[in-house]
């Protein structure tokens, strides 16, 4: 964050430079203009586009270090963002194993619930529903045992 705000001071230090160059360089070829003197107004038109040309370098450069800085923080957040990918995908696949290995553990347990309802069943089908003994059967049988 240090160098972020040193870097927008420099940025305005040097746009206020090529500012204020290219206004005072109008202010001069304002009053050469007045002065109907025809050097002076050479001179001046000859400073003005020099000014120009320097104040055009500086806003070159400058553009030039912002696209460079802003280069290099769009390399630092893709390389995080790819760092942060990769945890992601080992996250995702402990993740998938787990969950898996969870799957696996609830099938064995329903298999083995299959087993014993097939054995339960395969063992109620010995008897036929005739043979079956109906409540007033078995309330006999409590009447007889006592």
């Amino acid at each position: 964050m240090g160098s972020r705000g040193s870097r927008r001071r420099t940025r305005t230090t040097v746009l206020t430079v090529a500012n204020a160059s290219l206004i005072v360089v109008c202010l001069c070829v304002s009053v050469a203009l007045f002065t109907q003197n025809t050097w002076i107004l050479r001179g001046a038109a000859i400073a003005a586009v020099a000014v120009a040309v320097a104040a055009s370098m500086l806003l070159r450069h400058q553009l030039l270090v912002e696209r460079l800085a802003h280069a290099d923080e769009r390399v630092q957040v893709a390389q995080e963002y790819s760092r942060i990918t990769s945890a992601r995908v080992v996250e995702n696949a402990e993740f998938v194993d787990l969950m898996q290995r969870r799957l696996d553990k609830i099938d064995a347990r329903l298999d083995k619930i299959d087993e014993e309802v097939a054995t339960v069943v395969a063992a109620g089908d010995k008897h036929s529903q005739a043979d079956a003994p109906t409540v007033v059967d078995l309330k006999l049988r409590g009447l007889a045992a006592s």
